[in-house]
């Protein structure tokens, strides 16, 4: 039986180490993510001969085992997974499976296995250097936000974040937490009054203040997590903040971009991505994650042409 547990920071060497080996570039493989994230979806993980096995708690494409990754043939590891289901009593199904490793366990499990699409689950993955440069006419929409940002703001710069500054991170989210809640507020947005006072907002509400957590989390482990980060500063003044750590190496997945208010409509975004991409030097590939079926999120993804679109699917099983 997989010995399954809350994932932990010491965790992140081995762990990153399995991914690095298994060729993976999801972003729900960079440890940052399975680690900040894990009171969200309930996620459990195991580390055994040399894989990274994962356990989801949660609902919807969150929900089930995903796919062992590691250097060697997955087949044992699978062989593994099969024998914990029947054990622990888990359904056996799989969450959040690439193209890949689909055809990996259609070939292991055969007609037994079902697969269900989310387009919202989809990686968007793009050239480090496109995003850097955003030369040539494909990205001429991209190049007129920011000189609007430049026409509408003398001074701003990009600093990295550090343990001196990391408090203006915390405090762009949280003014933009604000901005984006309806009707009144039932208190300072925190962690600490998350699960009392947040208790009758809607599960859209819930699920940002659960990302102001993972934010703050992020950045009291910022060196630990091996994240790398960026703060947007206009006329000295916070105004936007990214966050990024490396699923595998030349790989970045990009966890948490945000900019507040008014430097949002005046090309804040388009400022703070090509900025932060210029200083991730040993970058080949982006990830900037998925859209999660939200229209307007999926709109700006595609607007700088990812190179790759990593969909994922749920498998179930129907019997072992």
């Amino acid at each position: 039986m997989l010995e399954f547990r809350i994932p932990e920071l010491s965790d992140r060497e081995n762990a990153a180490r399995a991914v690095a080996e298994s060729g993976y570039i999801g972003s729900d493989a960079a440890f940052a993510s399975l680690f900040l994230w894990r009171k969200k979806y309930g996620t459990l993980m195991a580390l055994q001969n040399g894989f990274l096995f994962r356990y989801y708690q949660g609902e919807g494409s969150r929900r089930g085992y995903a796919f062992p990754l590691g250097a060697e043939d997955p087949r044992e590891a699978l062989d593994a997974i099969v024998q914990d289901a029947k054990e622990s009593g888990r359904p056996l199904e799989f969450c959040l499976v690439d193209e890949t490793r689909a055809h990996i366990l259609w070939d292991y499990f055969k007609k037994f296995i079902q697969f269900v699409n989310d387009r919202g689950d989809s990686d968007y993955i793009y050239s480090a250097e496109s995003l850097a440069t955003l030369a040539g006419n494909t990205y001429r929409k991209k190049r007129n936000h920011i000189s609007k940002f430049n026409r509408s703001y003398e001074h701003y710069e990009l600093r990295e974040i550090t343990a001196d500054n990391y408090v203006d991170a915390l405090e762009v989210e949280k003014k933009w937490l604000q901005n984006s809640m309806s009707g009144e507020e039932p208190c300072e947005p925190t962690c600490e009054c998350e699960e009392a006072a947040w208790a009758e907002r809607s599960t859209d509400e819930k699920s940002r203040m659960a990302e102001l957590c993972a934010i703050e989390e992020a950045l009291k482990n910022f060196d630990a997590l091996g994240l790398k980060g960026a703060i947007l500063y206009v006329n000295n003044a916070p105004v936007g903040m990214t966050m990024a750590s490396e699923i595998a190496p030349g790989v970045w997945d990009v966890h948490f971009e945000k900019v507040i208010g008014e430097y949002a409509d005046n090309g804040g975004y388009a400022v703070i991505n090509k900025m932060f991409a210029e200083t991730l030097a040993s970058a080949k590939l982006i990830n900037r994650e998925e859209d999660i079926n939200i229209e307007g999120l999926r709109k700006a993804k595609l607007s700088y042409y990812p190179l790759i679109i990593l969909d994922k699917c749920h498998a179930l099983q129907s019997a072992f």
